[in-house]
């Protein structure tokens, strides 16, 4: 696979006092943000069977980027209670588009929230993630309210959101059954919004000492079951020094543990930590419950190890973990890794990050290198430069080393303004020479970050 890259993006962002301020009140603020990306490439695909020659293409696409967050509106009957949330996206490709789409586009988020006392609600397109959730979209309302002796609830349901600007011909959820079927993709009838829908919620005890929680979540598609999980979570601090916690999520349509973890961490000096966790995982019990790749999907499998943190001088500090792994078919794995960070001189002008790890698995295994150099040149320069180095047991498609290389420099021009160029280099088993390079020029009116 060759592919040469470039690419500019410009952001800008602008905050303004929407309102005077006012005694005792967070005052108004609206933030817009524009993003847009200039990208020029060319590219050709690993070798078809047979070693058939594949068509090179060339294309510019530009996407824009733009967002809107209002906080501490007033709202009706009560100052300071409205926050507006809007995130979309377009596109446009110029030259062969191969198999995208010329124009294409997503409404993100958009969204109204409303606060009166202990209590919010949101409509609009929003998301949820987090506890018996995964990650959605989804057009509906949200609500919670803040309850007496720390306790708290919240709950959501509406339709999930179905890709409409970004749809494809021959799209198809991943491992649908129906779809990978279909050999007409134009055949395939457009899915109906009201089979799609989500519906959940939280109900939670929080304190300084200790947090906890119960979630509940149920997503249905195309009328069938998706998902429907219990979640449940924890925090405790029995001192200063020592935290433990613990989450786990439980399919209930399978009544098998999706993924369960209990986890401590200690703090015996101000430079040294110690944490340590031991996790259940069944990877397949994320899938959709209508995804035919759920009997492909990974064994459960438990893992148990710890990490440590060691400040020994200010100029450098010590990392290290180390895990095992138990598979469902006893086979064991076990991932390692120790690394430094140096800091050479009174100041973080120079920083040096190195480290080496292994990665046993049961098909195969690597040792790997990753070493990162950041240089500040002068008060308003930065360069950095990345390499990372694999070396596999078993050779990968006749590959058993892969290269990347990465570097940047960037350019305060002034508070409010940045420029940016990077460019990378990799050779990988999937990729015989991968060489990018983008420049991007950022604008923020409230100072560049």
């Amino acid at each position: 696979m060759r592919c040469r890259c470039v690419a500019v993006a410009v952001a800008w962002s602008s905050a303004a006092l929407a309102e005077p301020v006012v005694i005792d009140a967070p005052a108004p603020e609206v933030l817009v943000r524009s993003e847009t990306h200039f990208r020029l490439y060319q590219r050709a695909l690993a070798p078809g069977p047979n070693g058939a020659l594949v068509t090179e293409e060339t294309a510019a696409p530009i996407v824009e980027y733009v967002s809107l967050t209002a906080h501490d509106l007033d709202g009706p009957g009560q100052k300071r209670s409205l926050d507006v949330e809007l995130d979309v996206w377009g596109s446009a490709t110029f030259g062969e588009a191969g198999a995208g789409r010329r124009m294409d586009g997503d409404v993100q988020n958009a969204n109204v929230r409303y606060r009166n006392g202990p209590g919010w609600l949101r409509l609009g397109r929003q998301h949820v993630a987090g506890g018996a959730a995964r990650y959605a979209r989804f057009d509906g309302v949200a609500g919670g309210a803040a309850l007496p002796l720390g306790l708290g609830a919240d709950a959501y349901a509406g339709l999930t959101v179905l890709p409409r600007w970004a749809a494809r011909p021959g799209y198809h959820q991943l491992g649908s059954a129906a779809d990978s079927l279909w050999r007409d993709p134009a055949a395939f009838p457009e899915p109906r919004r009201a089979e799609h829908w989500l519906a959940g919620g939280r109900i939670h005890y929080d304190s300084p000492r200790l947090d906890v929680g119960a979630s509940v979540h149920e997503q249905r598609e195309a009328g069938g079951l998706a998902y429907r999980n219990l979640g449940a979570d924890a925090r405790y601090d029995p001192s200063q020094k020592v935290t433990v916690g613990g989450t786990a999520v439980l399919e209930l349509d399978a009544r098998r543990m999706a993924d369960g973890r209990l986890w401590a961490h200690y703090t015996p000096l101000l430079a040294l930590e110690l944490e340590a966790e031991v996790l259940h995982a069944e990877p397949a019990l994320f899938l959709s419950r209508q995804s035919v790749l759920g009997v492909f999907s990974t064994d459960a499998y438990e893992e148990a190890g710890g990490s440590f943190r060691a400040k020994l001088w200010r100029q450098l500090t010590l990392t290290g973990s180390g895990f095992v792994q138990v598979h469902s078919r006893a086979d064991l794995g076990q991932r390692s890794e120790l690394g430094a960070r140096i800091t050479p001189g009174h100041t973080d002008r120079t920083v040096l990050l190195l480290s080496v790890a292994r990665v046993d698995a049961s098909e195969n295994g690597y040792v790997s290198m990753r070493n990162a150099w950041r240089q500040r040149i002068q008060l308003d320069l930065h360069a950095t430069l990345e390499a990372y180095h694999y070396r596999y047991d078993e050779p990968i498609a006749g590959y058993d080393t892969s290269s990347v290389y990465a570097g940047t420099v960037e350019w305060l021009l002034s508070r409010h303004l940045s420029a940016l160029w990077g460019a990378s280099y990799a050779r990988t088993p999937y990729a015989a020479a991968d060489a990018q390079t983008q420049v991007r020029l950022r604008y923020a009116s409230g100072g560049v970050r």
